[in-house]
């Protein structure tokens, strides 16, 4: 896919009520040039990723595969991210706060695809699928993280049983916050204000209200909500009054006060937002004064202007060139200081467009079905898309997750916090939608950012490296006068199939790169001296990510899958809050000690190789010195057990000087094997598995089909038509099945359609 960077263009627009002299006009300019190249140099500094995660279900029964795809996007420019090399994923308990995953999975032109085998030592319960790179937990990207919730069960029979009692209807809630929000922060005197508001219960979903608008005790409006709990109204307040609002029954007539007019100053309110331009209506009550009003857009200043004003002015601002999304609108005052601000979403309309058409929506039980996808522009122009698709049980669908690609990269990464269906401001046969949007922005008050100069000096721009794009390694000498120079290291696989030398240089460090990460899952490091004279010291990323535990900064944007079929249980096997999973290696209620093949070769080593134990006969270790076998695991033999043993034949013995043992071979763990032969391991990228597809029209097959996910193509990319076709085969499931398909454009625009059919018995 193309990944040319767009090009940044800064409006200097100057505005003048009156008359304005040369000298204004080179003042402002400077001021503009000034403002506008620091915070350039913000941005680029802090330039981070922000990760989405696509799974291939909500839902999941344990001893199941969980197909997951990321994407890496530069959260400046919103294009995917050619930076990050390395996925860090996590899967995380939630209730137990544990780490039950963690893996490294490749990143190539910003598209990471994997899998996690979900074993049934997994207790039941809501997780959080999170993954990072060397760029999304670094830096002022550390406020972007992100993750998808996931609910893990033993039996469907418990979440058909769960979906019935959910589907109950709830009673009328109690409001737990209500609050109002000026258009630009504060009430100036005088002018037209607008006032937003916003209603939600306990747990933050929206509660519908109305009531009426006071100026002391007199009634002088009302109100009532437009979109979930959200609304607005207008006022015109007087310098020395105060205001209030009160709702209605069933709520009380609960009253809720209005901030402290401000008898001077300016404000601003958004009049008209264009596809090509936005109009603001900038007030002043009091002496004449100069302003400059700023434009940014995911922390890059898009468009500023500046001028002088008397009363009221109208500024209506380009937006060629101005990617599409959240911007901040920031009113200056004549010192810099920030006066009034607002969101606004800048070209609503600039999505994909994609549509699915699915070839049979009531199919018979393993029918071949075709699926035609179509991308486009919001003029109906073909686009080239990296799209994912997916079809699933809609039984294994929440409902209540709608967090999709747009939605995260449009909204979530720069409102924080819970939105009540996110998905609405991007339906377009919602015909409010924009104005649903503009409701949302209003009521998220002001970012209370720090827009003084000083806070853009380079001092401020302190990055924190907590994950690096490269391991590091170190080569340590443990015995003095045994400093003998070694110029590189040795990686290779668990299997030995592939082998490569990695350099140390003069500092003795090495760097594992992630072309090195290729060689397999495990990826050991041996070096070339005595095992007693050197040692091997890796860094674990991991290990940084557990000790911060970032997963605790997610919020997520819609209401909690409540745990409400969870029972008690314990999970074996959980030590220091951590658990690794192997695949396939719990059978029925034994757990056996995993060694991959290496670890197994280096046991076996160790058995042999440093194991001074010899058999002679019945003999182990025979006082009298003579025996030269190896003795054998789990036979029994005869130890001198007594006093004064015997140093040559003929000798005597009885039960008082000697016992009978079975042997074992020494026990060694996986710490001990590895510096025994000079060893250390680090973490390689995750092995890729194919995603299972039958093929019915070339072989037939007797067994039961239960597939629950009929379709996974996480790597979908459209011609130059916009178009993309893909076949698959219904299950032996008859159900109603749900299909997504989601994505991005080389132009950062982002883009989904849904689509679902049924499948008979």
């Amino acid at each position: 896919m193309n990944k040319a960077k767009r090009n940044l263009i800064i409006f200097l627009v100057f505005i003048w009520q009156f008359s304005a002299h040369l000298l204004y006009a080179q003042d402002s300019r400077t001021v503009i040039d000034s403002l506008a190249k620091k915070l350039e140099s913000l941005a680029a500094k802090n330039n981070g990723t922000s990760i989405y995660l696509r799974t291939n279900k909500d839902i999941y029964e344990t001893m199941e595969d969980l197909w997951f795809k990321a994407y890496s996007v530069d959260q400046k420019h919103l294009l995917l991210s050619p930076n990050d090399k390395s996925l860090y994923v996590q899967l995380v308990q939630m209730e137990t706060d544990s780490v039950v995953w963690e893996e490294l999975y490749p990143i190539e032109g910003g598209i990471s695809t994997g899998h996690i085998y979900l074993d049934n030592a997994l207790r039941e319960g809501t997780y959080w699928l999170c993954a990072y790179t060397s760029h999304s937990l670094n830096g002022e990207s550390k406020r972007f993280i992100d993750g998808r919730k996931i609910k893990i069960i033993k039996s469907i029979k418990e979440l058909e049983v769960h979906k019935k009692k959910t589907a109950i209807e709830t009673p009328l809630q109690e409001i737990a916050e209500f609050n109002l929000f000026p258009e630009a922060g504060l009430l100036l005197a005088g002018v037209r204000n607008t006032v937003a508001f916003k209603a939600t219960a306990i747990e933050g979903d929206p509660i519908n209200v109305s009531g009426n608008i006071y100026e002391d005790d007199k009634i002088i409006g009302s109100f009532k909500s437009i979109h979930d709990g959200m609304g607005r109204f207008q006022i015109t307040p007087t310098a020395g009054r105060s205001y209030s609002v009160r709702l209605e029954s069933p709520y009380n007539k609960k009253s809720f006060s209005l901030p402290e007019v401000v008898q001077e100053g300016m404000t601003f309110s958004l009049i008209a937002n264009q596809e090509d331009s936005l109009a603001f209506q900038i007030y002043n009550v009091g002496r004449p004064q100069s302003f400059y009003l700023q434009v940014q857009n995911r922390g890059l200043p898009a468009v500023m202007a500046s001028g002088e004003i008397k009363d009221s002015t109208v500024i209506k601002l380009p937006l060629t060139d101005v990617p599409a999304g959240i911007s901040e609108a920031t009113l200056f005052n004549n010192k810099i200081v920030p006066i009034a601000e607002r969101l606004v979403y800048i070209k609503p309309n600039k999505l994909v467009i994609v549509t699915t058409e699915i070839s049979n929506e009531n199919a018979c039980r393993r029918n071949k079905l075709t699926l035609k996808i179509k991308a486009q522009d919001q003029h109906g122009k073909p686009v080239i898309a990296q799209l994912g698709a997916m079809v699933y049980d809609r039984l294994y669908n929440d409902p209540s997750d709608q967090k999709d690609i747009q939605t995260h990269y449009l909204i979530s990464n720069q409102i924080r916090g819970k939105i009540h269906n996110p998905s609405y401001y991007f339906d377009a046969s919602k015909s409010d939608r924009h104005q649903a949007m503009d409701l949302l922005l209003l009521t998220q008050g002001w970012r209370s950012y720090n827009w003084s100069e000083s806070s853009l000096s380079d001092r401020n721009l302190k990055i924190n490296d907590i994950i690096p794009e490269i391991v590091t390694g170190q080569l340590l000498h443990v015995k003095k006068g045994k400093e003998e120079s070694q110029q590189a290291v040795m990686l290779f696989d668990a299997e030995r199939r592939e082998s490569q030398l990695v350099q140390v240089d003069n500092s003795h460090i090495f760097q594992i790169s992630p072309e090195n990460m290729l060689i397999g899952r495990d990826v050991y490091i041996k070096h070339f001296g005595k095992p007693e004279d050197m040692e091997l010291k890796i860094l674990d990323p991991f290990q940084q990510i557990r000790k911060i535990q970032p997963w605790k900064r997610i919020e997520y944007p819609f209401k909690s899958f409540r745990d409400t079929i969870i029972k008690d249980s314990t999970l074996p096997g959980l030590s220091n809050r951590s658990i690794k999973l192997e695949e396939v290696l719990i059978s029925a209620r034994q757990q056996k000690t995993f060694r991959d093949k290496y670890i197994g070769y280096l046991d076996s080593l160790a058995k042999y190789q440093n194991n001074t134990d010899r058999a002679h006969g019945a003999w182990l270790n025979c006082p009298a010195g003579d025996g030269d076998e190896l003795p054998v695991e789990g036979k029994t033999y005869i130890i001198w057990d007594g006093p004064n043993p015997p140093s040559s034949h003929p000798f005597s013995f009885n039960s008082t000087n000697t016992k009978r043992i079975v042997y074992e071979f020494p026990k060694y763990s996986e710490a001990e094997l590895m510096k025994k032969f000079g060893i250390v391991r680090t973490k390689g990228y995750y092995r890729h598995k194919a995603f299972y597809e039958p093929d019915y029209d070339k072989q037939q097959d007797s067994a039961p089909d239960y597939r629950n996910t009929l379709l996974w193509a996480p790597n979908i990319i459209t011609d130059q038509n916009g178009e993309a076709t893909l076949q698959f085969y219904t299950s032996d499931i008859n159900s109603l099945f749900y299909g997504l398909v989601e994505g991005i454009s080389d132009d950062g625009s982002f883009g989904k359609s849904t689509f679902q059919f049924r499948v008979n018995p």
